[in-house]
């Protein structure tokens, strides 16, 4: 008979146990696998995953967007009347004025002895009345030459006023400063752009837009800045469109506002419609343009025939067909059946 020792038992254990592990293995590879469950019937199972939300009543609104830049109700351009030098400006952007307040001063050595001939002319014809006076008084002139002397002073002042206006631009309205292209020292020609003033008691958006989008708006509309709280209204719209560009000319108008800058792109928004206390739900809930699917109490869902009516960018009016409180599906629709089981997620 062999012996083993001590070693050799443990050894043949641990063969023993390698041995077992590896039939068994074998034993487990080879038993048939249980088939794992189709997509379909996960989704029995567990339910297509859905968003939804809850039917609401309120307050709907349609707007359409227009881009357009803020002008003066009024404005005027004050233009330089002669070819001479800019001596002196006395406004900046932004600086409010009055009318017949003088902001830009010409001068060159042809007005200056045009005024000086002028203010002496002025001096002479003042003097000649004065000494006239006098004459006048106790009978000693005629009537005739009384008033020969008032018309040529009459007529020396009106060239004086005239002379510094060719010198001096004057500011024909009241308001503010939009745009100074005259610069200190330049010689513009005659007719160039020196100073633009705008009335800002009022400003007027013109936009343009299109035939379809001109059909829905009305005269007496209200319009708003977007970004600002500034509230107007349509006052006039175009009763034809452009020949060469096909759009309609809209124009809006708002009060002098601090927020509102002459020359700025802003974009406008026009209210065509509204509807107060409506039952609506979100464009993403509406299918096909039909109907929505409805969460049921059992997590099934049913697609129901609604009627629509006010449309905005964000939500959609519902005539008949649901009842606030109930819950549509908006996202995840597309998997949807008839009866299907549902599994609402955030």
């Amino acid at each position: 008979m062999i012996r083993m020792g001590k070693t050799g038992w443990v050894l043949s254990t641990i063969g023993l146990v390698i041995l077992v592990i590896f039939v068994v293995r074998i034993i487990q590879l080879s038993a048939d696998e249980e088939p794992a469950e189709t997509i379909d019937e996960i989704r029995s199972s567990q339910g297509i995953p859905v968003v939804v939300t809850e039917v609401e009543r309120g307050d709907l609104e349609r707007w359409l967007r227009f881009s357009g830049t803020v002008t003066g109700e009024r404005e005027a351009v004050i233009r330089a009347r002669s070819d001479d030098e800019i001596r002196e400006i006395r406004v900046s952007v932004g600086d409010r004025v009055s009318q017949g307040q003088l902001l830009v001063r010409q001068a060159g050595q042809g007005t200056d002895a045009r005024i000086r001939q002028a203010e002496a002319a002025y001096r002479q014809a003042e003097r000649s009345v004065e000494r006239l006076r006098p004459l006048w008084e106790a009978g000693a002139l005629s009537d005739q030459d009384w008033e020969d002397a008032l018309t040529a002073l009459e007529l020396a002042e009106a060239d004086v006023a005239s002379v510094s206006e060719v010198q001096g631009g004057i500011a024909p309205i009241s308001g503010v400063v939009s745009e100074v292209p005259a610069r200190v020292g330049s010689f513009p020609a005659a007719g160039d752009p020196l100073v633009r003033v705008v009335d800002d008691s009022w400003y007027r958006i013109p936009l343009r837009i299109s035939e379809r989008q001109a059909s829905e708006i009305e005269r007496g509309m209200v319009a708003e800045v977007a970004g600002t709280e500034d509230r107007g209204v349509v006052d006039r719209i175009s009763i034809q469109a452009s020949a060469m560009t096909r759009l309609v000319e809209v124009e809006t108008r708002f009060s002098g506002s601090a927020s509102l800058r002459p020359g700025t792109l802003v974009t406008v928004r026009i209210r065509v419609a509204g509807a107060d206390n409506v039952v609506m739900i979100p464009r993403a809930a509406l299918r096909d343009d039909t109907g929505v699917w409805v969460l049921s109490n059992d997590d099934t869902v049913e697609f129901r025939e609604v009627e629509v009516g006010l449309r905005n960018d964000e939500r959609i009016e519902i005539i008949a067909g649901l009842e606030p409180g109930e819950q549509v599906v908006v996202e995840g629709a597309s998997l949807l059946s008839e009866g299907a089981r549902v599994r609402v997620v955030d």
